[in-house]
């Protein structure tokens, strides 16, 4: 479905007596890729910080406070993937 210029992103299930074909099937596989990409990210943050909720007074600090975990995930992530062309 199409809203504007935004597709919907949802995974298509089968029913009872009417399996996924294969084009829906692709489908699902595509969005499954791009969603886990995303959720490991989450993932690996919630397990360094033990939370996502930030604790602060004022945007400006949460800004920084998330920012700042950003930058340490993005750097983590360019040492593994420098250690794995090495």
């Amino acid at each position: 479905m199409i809203f504007g210029r935004f597709r919907a992103h949802l995974q298509r299930k089968g029913c009872n007596g009417h399996p996924l074909t294969s084009w829906e099937k692709q489908g699902n596989r595509t969005r499954a890729r791009t969603r886990s990409r995303i959720e490991h990210v989450f993932g690996s943050m919630t397990q360094r910080a033990r939370n996502l909720i930030l604790r602060t007074i004022g945007i400006n600090r949460a800004e920084v406070k998330l920012g700042l975990r950003n930058i340490a995930y993005n750097m983590e992530r360019f040492c593994f993937l420098m250690r794995q062309t090495a």
